[in-house]
């Protein structure tokens, strides 16, 4: 085989490979050695498998080059209600950012965060979710989600994005509640969220929640907000090896224990005096948090359900 027809050979296996231009520059490099004119028939298979040994470096070579200029890529995404998500690559610059319903359009309000570092950019849409009041002391929680394929580096991410968020909150006078984590790939869970109109992180957490208390359904838990989500998990004392949760959730959007026991006993006209075995507890129902309450009296044993954020009284029942 010719030195002409070994280059050949070359460009026709990578000629479909997209790389740099530096492709061409690599292959125009690879030199052959000459055959040895003096004894063209004792060399011949030495030259041959030297030729091959080449082309076998030239391609590890190429491959290599294209394995190095291929960035890692992240998905950090931030959910309040308003769900956004950015793509991000191993510089900490955004490649894309995706917006997974209409109030993540609202809270970007035609901002280009494209080719902007990550800090930029998590500044600004943290920034402009308190502004339009998606943050608030009422609703101060924040899921903060990285997915990608190195643990180590998406952890580390996850730790520095989370920080961040916490310190432009701060800035605002805000103490936060930061619930992080981060996750592998899913096409299930990528599923779900083009689904249900989230972002994956919500489905995950969702998921990660049901984990540990099966009673749930993901549509019993699906269109909560995160405030409502971080405080049902704190309610429960509910705990997760892979989910960090900085700061305490804010309650005052919330019925108080007092509040309710107080609204439920004047629906029942039953004087506190005359109430024993009284408990409470928090739950979902119907993709809301509720109140469940159940006390006696000498005449009767009675349960009720109170949203914990209306007060209304969402159902009642009494047994002589």
């Amino acid at each position: 085989m010719k030195n002409k027809d070994i280059k050949r050979k070359i460009r026709e296996e990578f000629q479909d490979i997209h790389m740099p231009s530096k492709k061409e520059k690599l292959l125009e490099d690879i030199q052959f050695v000459q055959p040895i004119q003096e004894d063209k028939h004792k060399n011949k298979h030495f030259n041959i498998k030297w030729q091959l040994s080449i082309l076998t470096i030239a391609c590890i070579c190429i491959f290599s080059f294209i394995t190095l200029q291929t960035p890692d890529a992240y998905s950090v995404s931030f959910e309040v209600n308003p769900s956004i998500e950015l793509k991000v690559n191993n510089q900490r610059r955004v490649d894309d950012v995706i917006c997974h319903n209409d109030d993540a359009v609202l809270v970007l309000d035609d901002m280009d965060l494209k080719n902007t570092d990550l800090d930029v950019a998590v500044n600004a849409v943290i920034g402009s979710m308190f502004k339009h009041g998606y943050i608030s002391e009422a609703k101060n929680s924040v899921l903060v989600s990285v997915q990608g394929s190195d643990q180590e580096k998406r952890n580390a991410l996850k730790q520095d994005v989370a920080t961040d968020v916490k310190d432009i909150l701060s800035g605002y006078s805000l103490e936060a509640s930061v619930v992080s984590q981060d996750y592998d790939f899913s096409k299930e869970r990528e599923a779900l969220a083009k689904q249900y109109g989230i972002s994956v992180g919500k489905v995950t957490l969702i998921q990660k929640l049901i984990n540990v208390s099966p009673d749930y359904d993901f549509e019993d838990l699906i269109h909560l907000s995160i405030n409502d989500l971080n405080t049902l998990i704190h309610y429960k004392h509910l705990n997760f090896k892979s989910i960090t949760i900085d700061g305490v959730e804010s309650h005052s959007g919330y019925l108080t224990n007092e509040q309710v026991k107080s609204k439920v006993l004047q629906h029942a006209q039953v004087t506190e005096e005359n109430v024993y075995e009284y408990r409470d507890d928090l739950d979902v129902q119907d993709n809301q948090l509720i109140y469940i309450v159940e006390f006696t009296d000498e005449f009767a044993k009675y349960h009720y359900k109170v949203n914990a954020i209306s007060g209304e009284i969402v159902s009642f029942e009494s047994e002589m």
